[in-house]
């Protein structure tokens, strides 16, 4: 590894540079972003160029930066000959010998580090963030996995948060191993992810992203500064950002219920409970997936070679077309939003066909919402194709739609690679057996969202709440059963993420639809406040019997707080609050059973909530 280069590759990086040039321009992203400038320095050698690009956010302490490389058109890139075996060593003195995007030397001696691994694949895996800690060692050296790595000087305080824009270790493609590389007090954003082959094959390809974000002081300033980043990529929009979506999936009909009638019956309802999106899943298309109730169909790959009008309204289920259903939601206020499959086949070759059909459906019903579903990438060339087509459709819909991208299956982009364009759909949960027994219960949900918001912005999980009245007999005896929770209650545990009504609406009782009917327009009058703020997990990690919550700080003295209290007999319970001490609290009581108007808070940030029975839950507004 040679220590002069700010980022390597021998593959592409050798022989004398013939030219360098250097260009910028403004930039927001087709307005999902902030305005910044990017910077591109353009490095040309023999057979190709590599250009360099930084994003450079004004008044905030941002760099993003990621590598380009352009194959020359008469160029053809040779395998490097393979060196004699050298005598094998023990695992922990391995080293990063060559491709990596971005080099950190770092002068302090006594710094600290915190790592952050991601996980999806949801329908497998139930436990998504994992952190290691260290200390740097000069004669130490590690791989370390995690898209998040937090660097402290511990005498200045001063710190970097290193991110590696790209997917979990659960999707890592081309070889990769690691995110980070750590070799004494240097850290090393590790994998260009491609080599000599696919930039032969594909003639142009880029890195994934390396961020570096500055802050100084304690977790809380680099929890802040982590939110500023994520501000800047994604603008928050109340219009995109804000809603409460209803998918009939969750009630594991598949497709098999779908027609004119059902859906117009699922939107009278659906006015009622308050639901402002409502997204029609796989089965409005021609064509037939592998998860239709009908046999033979395809997923992921070939949807054109199955049926060349597989993304054309299907006309046996919907004779007279989407118009009806389209009118009927118009006219309750309800936004539409449809499921929908990329073509997969040879790295997202039909990237352009795929999405002239998703501006096409925008423009000829409105669809706002598309769920991206049943992705599959086999290399680099397939996740830049993928995000070809969601930029595309952005650009053709004047930025009008926003995509629900699935992160249960599949080689996907994981949290931080590339999906600043819309929300990410986090897991498939059922009260029915999915596989051989049910597998949702509200506190899973609620500690993953839990989790999750301390390092992603919870305005970008969809988070799901079902009928829990169906199936009780699966959960026989169980105390944590959703129907022990009852509805209100697991719906309350999604507030501050985006609620997903995974049911089918019509299946609801009367007694469910008037609960929604009476507490979804009162949080409807908060969301967006609580959404728009940096949201937090306060209280103990969920497992079903803790006192838990979140906090939302809109301003430094104001905000939005949510107890919840599950399975436990306790009273009362102290919480460590975010950025507040010294202060009393004048509380709001928005929803829920929570009784204070006010709560004194110490000098270590703690405060003592209240409240009787369990499953219980308080959504109170705050002002000091």
């Amino acid at each position: 590894m040679s220590k002069k280069y700010a980022f390597f590759h021998s593959s592409f990086i050798n022989g004398d540079k013939l030219s360098l040039t250097v260009d910028a321009n403004p930039d927001d992203d087709y307005g999902i972003a902030k305005k910044y400038l990017r910077v591109q320095v353009s490095l040309e050698y023999k057979d190709c160029t590599i250009n360099w690009i930084h994003m450079i956010y004004p008044e905030l302490p941002i760099l993003r930066s990621f590598i380009n490389v352009i194959l020359r058109d008469d160029a053809v890139l040779h395998k490097t000959e393979k060196s004699e075996d050298s005598p094998v060593r023990r695992a922990y003195f391995n080293e990063l010998t060559d491709d990596y995007q971005d080099s950190y030397p770092l002068e302090p001696r006594h710094c600290g580090w915190k790592s952050v691994e991601f996980n999806d694949v949801t329908d497998d895996f139930d436990n998504l963030l994992h952190t290691q800690h260290g200390l740097f060692s000069r004669r130490e050296h590690r791989f370390v996995k995690g898209n998040l790595l937090f660097v402290q000087d511990h005498l200045s305080k001063e710190g970097l948060t290193l991110i590696k824009e790209g997917p979990t270790p659960m999707d890592y493609l081309g070889g990769l191993e690691s995110d980070f590389f750590i070799k004494g007090i240097n850290v090393f954003t590790a994998g260009w992810s491609f080599d000599k082959n696919d930039l032969n094959t594909h003639r142009t390809l880029s890195t994934y992203g390396s961020t570096v974000l500055l802050w100084s002081g304690d977790e809380e300033q680099a929890l802040a500064s982590l939110n500023q980043y994520h501000n800047a990529i994604h603008i928050f929009n109340p219009d995109k950002d804000a809603f409460i979506m209803s998918n009939t999936w969750g009630d594991q009909s598949s497709d098999g219920r779908l027609s004119e009638k059902f859906l117009l019956d699922e939107l009278e309802v659906a006015q009622r409970t308050g639901v402002t999106f409502y997204q029609i899943d796989d089965g409005w298309q021609n064509g037939t997936s592998a998860n239709s109730v009908l046999p033979g169909g395809a997923w992921g790959m070939g949807y054109y070679k199955h049926n060349p009008d597989f993304w054309e309204v299907n006309t046996r289920r919907f004779p007279n077309g989407l118009e009806p259903i389209i009118a009927s939601a118009n006219d309750k206020g309800i936004k539409m939003g449809l499921w929908f499959s990329p073509d997969s086949i040879n790295d997202f070759e039909n990237w352009e066909k795929d999405s002239d059909v998703l501006i096409h459906l925008h423009k000829q019903y409105g669809i706002a919402a598309f769920k991206m579903d049943g992705i599959e990438f086999t290399s680099k060339a397939a996740e830049e194709n993928l995000t070809k087509l969601l930029r595309r459709v952005l650009q053709f819909t004047d930025s009008k739609v926003f995509f629900n991208m699935d992160v249960t299956a599949g080689i996907r982009s994981g949290y931080y690679g590339q999906l600043q364009y819309g929300s990410l759909f986090l897991e498939n949960r059922f009260t029915g057996n999915f596989g051989s027994w049910p597998n949702y219960f509200p506190h899973c949900t609620l500690r993953n969202i839990w989790m999750l918001s301390r390092y992603y912005p919870s305005y970008r999980l969809q988070a799901e709440f079902l009928n829990v009245k169906r199936n009780v007999e699966l959960y026989q005896g169980d105390v944590l059963a959703p129907s022990a929770c009852g509805l209100e209650y697991a719906f309350a545990i999604t507030m501050f993420a985006n609620p997903l009504a995974w049911m089918e609406q019509t299946g609801l009782d009367e007694e469910s639809v008037a609960t929604l009917e009476r507490i979804i327009p009162a949080y409807r009058e908060v969301q967006s406040d609580i959404l728009a703020g940096h949201v937090l997990p306060i209280g103990d990690e969920p497992n079903g019997t803790t006192w838990t919550g979140f906090q939302s700080a809109s301003t430094d003295h104001s905000g939005y707080i949510l107890v919840i209290k599950e399975y436990n007999t306790d009273a009362a319970q102290r919480y460590k609050l975010w950025n507040l001490k010294d202060a009393t609290l004048r509380l709001e009581r928005i929803l829920g059973s929570g009784t204070q108007e006010k709560v004194e808070v110490d000098s270590a940030g703690h405060a003592a909530f209240q409240l009787d029975g369990s499953f219980q839950y308080a959504l109170y507004r705050y002002s000091c």
